[in-house]
């Protein structure tokens, strides 16, 4: 049945406390776990094998795409987040049920020509089984387009691009354009902010479109007060913007913003406008990065709140453990463990897992790895998926066939390298639906 995940409860109270607040449980999506669920950690027994794989096998190949080295690329870490997924697979995992995992990679620059090329590059290779999309924003139509003919299932992590939620052969796993932010709106509602400073880089498409579901869903919840201002990723001091935005003077600020310098420039210009210590600040979780700690004198900025399809570091979950470890593990430089903090890299890491135990599982029911049978296994797979969320419905979700699921986590930094939960998974506000494009 086709269907949104409806929010079954709100907090039963709400205590401000000096610089943060404290929140009761939020609502959660329909027959979802609780705060108390826990991301899959235990890879090797997740996957379903152990030790290396056997490299006389025949190999199980896959496509890997992401924005890469255009100077606006949202997230580059992604790919290194692949690369220690495959090798981590083929090191811990027994590969896929003994077979080695080996990845073809292909990068997408600001040009829809090269996005085309990917597509076409992973649809004529016919070894490929599956292509996995990183932080795209700019040539999903050509590259989905060039890839439809082959029937190859795509897997998404965030998708950016509301394209993507329209490809009936994609499967974001852990939350899209349209759905990804919105659940702002339901923390705003719950915590009874009655103005919000709404501030977005208005030269990243994806980031643009975010932003105005942000702004209505707040309106939808009955926030009339939304100062939405935008500025460009050339911009390093946000104090115009964010004046027009009458940051300082509202009750939350909301920073749309798959990440990048964008974090630290918001934290040194609320410095700046001497109000750093009293505005309340939410934003995505690529914001909890090295970046921003080095803004912060080596800390996050104190009582940021943080919205994420993952947990977070700092927050005490095991499968956070487990990733840093599992970054550690590989040779992909001396930043390797800085890069597991990092949501977008950590989101390829799951995507690969992921995809390794569900090839795992038709491999030890003696099928055939390939685009039909990993398809067949995507759409009915349910979750839990490595660093997401406890249940997926891909295919589930009314005019978006490749939409997964549309629950976020929020946590909020409350002392150095520790970050809080703030109740449970939390969707959308009930009842909004967010304009498709």
């Amino acid at each position: 049945m086709l269907h949104r995940w409806s929010r079954a409860a709100r907090p039963a109270a709400l205590v401000v406390a000096a610089l943060g607040l404290v929140l009761g449980v939020l609502g959660a999506g329909a027959g979802l776990a609780g705060a108390s669920f826990k991301s899959p950690s235990t890879y090797p027994a997740y996957v379903g094998g152990h030790g290396k794989a056997n490299s006389s096998l025949s190999p199980i190949t896959i496509g890997v795409v992401n924005q890469q080295t255009a100077p606006a690329a949202p997230a580059p870490a992604w790919e290194t987040g692949v690369k220690v997924g495959v090798t981590y697979v083929n090191k811990y995992t027994d590969g896929i049920d003994g077979h080695p995992l080996k990845a073809v990679y292909c990068t997408i620059p600001t040009t829809v020509g090269a996005a085309t090329k990917c597509g076409q590059q992973f649809a004529d290779t016919s070894a490929i089984s599956a292509v996995l999309v990183g932080a795209v924003d700019d040539g999903n139509q050509p590259l989905e387009t060039a890839l439809a003919p082959s029937k190859k299932p795509q897997i998404f992590a965030v998708s950016l691009s509301t394209v993507d939620e329209h490809d009936k052969y994609g499967f974001i796993l852990y939350n899209t354009a349209t759905e990804v932010e919105a659940p702002m709106a339901s923390v705003a509602a719950d915590l009874h902010m009655k103005s919000i400073s709404l501030v977005y880089p208005e030269d990243i498409p994806g980031n643009v479109y975010q932003a105005g579901v942000v702004d209505d869903a707040l309106k939808y919840v009955g926030i009339k007060n939304v100062y939405k201002v935008g500025f460009t990723s050339a911009d390093t001091n946000f104090s115009e913007p964010f004046e027009a935005a009458h940051v300082g003077h509202t009750t939350l600020l909301i920073l749309v913003n798959s990440g990048g310098p964008a974090c630290s420039d918001t934290y040194l210009t609320l410095k700046s406008l001497g109000v750093a210590t009293t505005q309340r600040v939410l934003v995505n979780v690529p914001c909890d990065t090295p970046t921003v700690q080095k803004a912060d004198g080596g800390t996050l900025p104190h009582d940021w709140y943080y919205l994420t399809a993952n947990p977070l570091p700092g927050s005490s979950t095991p499968a956070i453990t487990s990733m840093v470890k599992a970054f550690s593990s590989t040779p992909f430089g001396k930043s390797k463990t800085a890069v597991a903090y990092d949501a977008w890299a950590a989101d390829a890491f799951g995507q690969v897992v992921t995809l390794a135990k569900l090839d795992t599982e038709t491999l030890k029911a003696h099928g055939t790895v390939n685009a039909s049978t990993t398809f067949t296994k995507l759409r009915a797979f349910k979750g839990p998926v490595v660093q997401g969320a406890p249940h997926l419905d891909c295919g589930g979700f009314s005019g978006t066939p490749a939409t997964c699921n549309d629950l976020d986590r929020f946590f909020q930094n409350v002392s150095p390298t520790v970050m809080k939960p703030l109740g449970t998974w939390i969707g959308p506000p009930k009842g909004f639906k967010a304009p498709l494009t």
